[in-house]
């Protein structure tokens, strides 16, 4: 049996006649009737079906907009494999879309795990490594290779292999494009999967041959490589690089509103190049940047690295070390307690750092102790008698206030010790901020404030 659609078909009536079809049926599931009824219209699926059927009047961005927006990611799949030019302009803005986001973002707003995952597929030919594909999306469309995917990476940033990194290169890719949302190099992006600290390194090759290509590097970079001849290079042109680490004043974002150097994900926050280089196990690396490491600095390395024996010999060969600390070095302090260093908070104090030494945001140690949760912190930071009421720069609150509202909203909010931390500074004369439920604490802080 076979059916004519009329000239202007109706998705609604298609499916009562599918409803129909069902009854009419003596077992089965509406699926099975809408596949036969598709059938007999001459579609090979359903989904086939609903997109002529949408897509009537429609261009191919608009019908792509209308199945993303309809959260059916069958259509999406067949719309973009009804429209293969439309690969090459996924990241474009949906059309008619007064807030400019692209099909993606609409999809992940939705929560729709599984239009993600279709579109996604459409960012993926030079991240899978697929010559084939990606030859043909370069030769139908050579714009292609700044084409911008999740978090605005080109395709370079989701080269997975030489090959494909060659490949891009040779046809125009920009070797030192930043992504939108980090603001970092494809090569920046290739050093880890994550931010963990011993774990499978990702792609080093490819970022090798990036360098070998003449990608900016810096030193960060060159020590996760291990890559002592470069490392030396950089020191020779710029002795003052040693003291690099990741954080906003060695990468300052361009745009206020961007995530932050893709760094922070890769090799952690803070993390200076010998902290980068013990973690991916160079330590031929590590003992280069040694040697060249100004004195002043030793000390604070060797708290960030919780190396207990070189802190106390280079304490005893430099005893008034810590009493010519310039604002850099004070610095290191709440720096380490932002990174949640525990241990490095407890040598520097007892090395006589300044306990009330702003950071990032004007906070000391004792805000970022509460930021983090980190009850053990705070104690050890309680210790050297800090300003209690002291107010951070930037949100003009306490270590208090900053505890109470990060129970609720912040990094640690799921494994942070923030009851702790509330009853250890209440204990040392915090004073609970006036109307501190409007900072949205957990149950658990809840139940110990007043």
């Amino acid at each position: 049996m076979s059916r004519q659609l009329p000239e202007k078909p109706n998705l609604e009536y298609l499916k009562k006649q599918a409803k129909e079809l069902l009854r009419g049926m003596r077992q089965g599931k509406l699926s099975a009737a809408q596949h036969t009824l598709a059938n007999e219209y001459g579609f090979a699926t359903w989904a086939r079906l609903k997109l002529h059927v949408a897509a009537q009047g429609m261009t191919p961005a608009q019908a792509l907009k209308a199945a993303v927006c309809d959260r059916d990611a069958a259509r999406v799949r067949e719309v973009i494999e009804r429209y293969p030019e439309l690969r090459a302009r996924i990241d474009d803005p949906l059309p008619d879309d007064g807030f400019g986001i692209h099909a993606l973002f609409a999809a992940v707003q939705r929560t729709d795990r599984a239009t993600i995952d279709v579109l996604l597929q459409a960012h993926s030919a030079s991240r899978l490594g697929l010559m084939a594909e990606l030859r043909e999306l370069v030769a139908a469309d050579p714009h292609v290779v700044h084409a911008r995917g999740g978090d605005g990476q080109t395709p370079l940033h989701f080269a997975s292999t030489v090959e494909v990194a060659e490949f891009l290169l040779e046809n125009g890719a920009e070797i030192d494009a930043r992504d939108v949302d980090h603001e970092s190099t494809p090569a920046q992006y290739m050093l880890r999967v994550e931010q963990k600290r011993h774990y499978p390194q990702d792609r080093q090759d490819v970022a090798r041959y990036l360098v070998e290509r003449g990608c900016r590097t810096d030193i960060l970079m060159t020590a996760a490589l291990g890559d002592a001849v470069l490392v030396r290079r950089l020191l020779d042109a710029d002795p003052g690089c040693i003291a690099m680490n990741v954080s906003d004043d060695w990468f300052p974002k361009q745009n206020s509103r961007a995530g932050g150097t893709i760094y922070i994900w890769k090799l952690g926050a803070r993390r200076t190049a010998h902290a980068v280089a013990r973690d991916f196990g160079h330590e031929h690396v590590f003992q280069l940047l040694l040697e060249r490491t100004p004195e002043g600095l030793k000390l604070a390395l060797a708290c960030e690295l919780g190396d207990e024996p070189a802190f106390h010999e280079f304490l005893r060969k430099h005893p008034d070390t810590v009493k010519t600390l310039s604002e850099a070095d004070q610095r290191k302090l709440p720096d380490a307690a932002q990174s949640n260093n525990t241990k490095a908070v407890r040598l520097m104090l007892e090395a006589g750092w300044p306990v009330d030494a702003p950071g990032e945001m004007g906070a000391t140690a004792l805000h970022w102790a509460g930021f983090n949760g980190n009850a053990e912190m705070a104690r050890e930071i309680l210790r050297f008698h800090p300003t209690l009421e002291l107010k951070s720069r930037e949100y003009a609150g306490t270590a208090l206030s900053w505890a109470i509202y990060a129970s609720g909203n912040g990094w640690h909010r799921d494994t942070g010790d923030f009851a702790g931390v509330v009853q250890a500074l209440r204990e040392a004369g915090s004073v609970v901020p006036p109307h501190a439920e409007d900072l949205e604490p957990s149950e658990a802080v809840l139940e110990v404030l007043p």
